[in-house]
């Protein structure tokens, strides 16, 4: 059971496994942002994963499992919404790979023997996620007795035993990560780079020219001049339909009204505070009373000068400052506060810290608090601290350092530790128990010690009143009066002088543009059937309460996975016509006045054109100086003869004329250098295969996200 309470004291440093073994969860998160569309609305159907079908009970289950780990690990007693959705997210992630993954493997015969499970486990390979979590119960991965005496320790307890969820969360990531590995390494394998590929990308990448040229810009013909058809539109579009893939999303029209204190809320808080100076003045624990009396926490601290504005070092660098005087009312982060010089040191801004832990379970308590304090005494006496922390600290990355842990400012030390070492003198050796161990610390060094002054602060918020509240509510309830269709929505913006905003969302969003917990309009935006209508709460009101706004929104467009519909992209597509046909009739202009001429220049003249100049071009160049990124120029001129003048090239900004006025060619590579060039393009192919493969799976896995409509 010692572990068991090793396991709940070392939660806060086992949040990064939880966060850092969510096997894929970027690569897989970004397959799953482009996912299916939504094929039906079955009541418990949370989900199909590759044509298995996810129930809403079953994820629920799972969605509940990882939140007591997340919790146990980060010993909260509750999650925060975004922490909530984390740990949704990444349950939802992982059943997608399970199961994709899953049958991928199954197909190619892909395992994972009982050896190389053991040796994952609990044998010499172990995976890094659970080393980590031994560590940090205060034991020694390395060592196989402690090791297994660990996990058997842990298996012992209950099904339902939070330790135990822990360890089968972890055991469950161990062998996907490294059935996952396996995977990769297979597809590495078959990577190949042949020689000449790599002399040749080398040579491209290494020849560089000198150019000098002319681009007329296709602003010199007006849009009028050319004619782009409906049938030219539609037969880009029929050809070009990759170009106009679209994700699934829904737009929406939307009114805010924010809850704000009023001009009266912001008087009576003011005198509320005001009313608190008296007793505050007569406080004999300034700290204290300030704690009981604030609404905002915060955690008392020495300040220097200049860290709380030069209004406020007025009065606290005073003379007088410590007399029981209190400053303010001031405002500060919508606050109105007061303030009180508690006590004055010359303390530094930043200390040197060497540390020895000693860590402890139930079994060996007393001797280990009898050797914290034996080695106490032998610090402070003069004993080696380097020599004690090599040979008794358990924090193996410090000890190397004779237990150096570097610098420290207030804010990285929590307060029982910062309020002892900043007021300590050098070299002086302070013992701190807690629940993960004995800490043996000694300020080896500080900086030179500045005035600073301990303050107490009570700070009361600007709140909307409830009064505040309701004649808000009420003017949103008069906005939305006999209000159903969007033709009414817009009516009534007109009609009142509101200010309409606009969104576009997924369905995994949970804000939207200037508005947080906004889940509510996104999950009735895709349980709505069809744009036009004004969304309604699980109330049947199109009042949405989001923070401190109330939302009325309309839904104005059902987006589908797909390729956007012509009249969509029709402007796209007669602008990207546009000026093509500019680009043709400019380019048979350039091309007449170079035909006879010797010279870019003679070229420019005609043309009324400027020829500029551009140095070190190559094959990997990202654009032109002066000119921006022009890839289809930088290619043709990279094949140009010296002095040979360029046919017209049609680019981005306009087209071009060049001249290649001299070329560098790619010195010659050893046969070393080839191969060592050659292994790094191996390495990022390997690299590229593991951020894309899983992707492209997932995705012809045909997967359908329905978590919308429950969360």
């Amino acid at each position: 059971m010692a572990t068991l309470q090793k396991i709940r004291n070392q939660g806060g440093i086992l949040v990064s496994i939880f966060v850092g073994v969510a096997l894929l969860a970027f690569i897989v998160g970004d397959a799953l942002s482009s996912s299916s569309q939504i094929l039906n609305r079955s009541r418990n159907k949370v989900g199909v994963i590759a044509g298995e079908t996810l129930d809403i009970q079953d994820y629920q289950t799972l969605v509940n499992n990882d939140e007591n780990v997340f919790k146990m690990m980060q010993n909260l007693p509750s999650l925060s919404d975004e922490q909530r959705q984390q740990v949704q997210d990444n349950t939802w992630q992982m059943e997608v790979f399970r199961i994709v993954m899953g049958q991928e493997f199954e197909k190619i015969g892909l395992g994972v023997s009982e050896d190389e499970l053991y040796s994952r486990l609990v044998g010499d390979k172990l995976d890094p996620s659970i080393a980590q979590f031994i560590s940090a119960l205060g034991y020694d991965p390395t060592d196989k007795a402690q090791l297994n005496s660990v996990i058997q320790n842990i298996l012992q307890t209950p099904m339902d035993n939070p330790y135990r969820a822990t360890w089968q969360f972890l055991e469950k990531q161990a062998i996907a990560s490294y059935q996952m590995a396996k995977y990769q390494t297979l597809l590495s394998k078959g990577l190949y780079v042949p020689s000449a590929q790599v002399s040749e990308l080398l040579n491209l990448s290494a020849s560089t020219v000198d150019i000098s040229y002319l681009v007329k810009s296709y602003n010199t013909i007006s849009d009028s001049a050319v004619t782009v058809t409906p049938a030219e539109i539609k037969e880009y579009y029929n050809s070009h339909q990759h170009l106009f893939k679209q994700q699934e999303s829904r737009q929406l029209t939307y009114v805010s009204f924010d809850v704000t204190a009023s001009l009266e809320d912001v008087q009576e808080t003011e005198s509320a505070v005001e009313d608190l100076k008296p007793e505050f003045e007569a406080a004999t624990d300034v700290i204290e009373f300030a704690a009981s009396a604030t609404e905002k926490k915060i955690e008392p601290r020495f300040y220097k000068k200049g860290e709380l504005g030069e209004e406020l070092d007025a009065f606290l660098f005073a003379a007088d400052a410590a007399n029981n005087k209190v400053y303010g009312p001031y405002l500060n982060d919508n606050a109105y506060n007061i303030i009180r010089v508690a006590d004055r040191k010359m303390i530094p801004d930043s200390v040197r810290v060497r540390q020895i832990l000693l860590t402890f379970d139930q079994t060996n308590f007393e001797s280990r608090q009898q050797l914290a304090d034996s080695l106490t005494r032998e610090l402070r006496g003069g004993a080696s601290f380097d020599l004690i922390a090599r040979r008794y600290s358990a924090d193996p990355n410090s000890a190397v350092n004779g237990g150096d842990i570097g610098w420290f400012t207030q804010e990285m030390l929590p307060s029982p530790i910062r309020d002892t070492l900043f007021l300590a003198q050098k070299n002086e050796v302070k013992l701190f128990p807690s629940q993960g161990g004995f800490f043996i610390l000694q300020l080896s060094d500080r900086s030179r010690p500045v005035e600073k002054v301990l303050v107490g602060i009570v700070a009361k918020e600007i709140n909307p009143s409830q009064q505040t509240i309701n004649k808000i509510y009420n003017e949103v309830r008069i906005f939305v009066d006999n209000m159903d269709t969007a033709a009414e929505f817009e009516k009534a913006v007109t009609d009142k002088g509101q200010t309409k905003r606009y969104a576009t969302v997924s369905k995994s969003d949970n804000t939207i543009a200037g508005v947080d917990k906004a889940r509510d309009i996104i999950r009735e935006a895709y349980m709505t059937g069809a744009a036009g209508k004004v969304l309604v709460n699980n109330r049947k009101s199109p009042i949405f309460e989001c923070g401190d706004k109330y939302i009325v929104a309309v839904l104005t467009a059902v987006n589908e996975e797909g390729v956007s519909p012509l009249q969509e992209v029709s402007a796209t597509i007669t602008r990207e016509l546009t000026r093509k046909k500019k680009g043709e009739i400019i380019a048979k202009e350039l091309q007449a006045a170079a035909a006879g001429s010797e010279s870019l220049l003679s070229v420019a003249q005609k043309t009324n054109t400027e020829v500029l100049d551009a140095t070190d071009i190559s094959f990997a160049s990202f654009q032109i100086p002066g000119a921006g990124i022009e890839p289809k120029v930088i290619a043709e001129v990279i094949r140009l003869n010296e002095n040979q003048i360029s046919a017209p090239i049609i680019g981005n900004q306009g087209v071009f004329v060049a001249v290649v006025t001299s070329r560098a060619e790619a010195p010659e590579l050893s046969p070393e250098e080839i191969a060592q060039r050659k292994m790094g393009l191996n390495e990022m192919h390997a690299y590229q295969i593991q951020y894309q493969a899983i992707p492209s799976i997932i995705q012809a896995a045909k997967v359908e996200d329905l978590r919308y409509k429950f969360y």
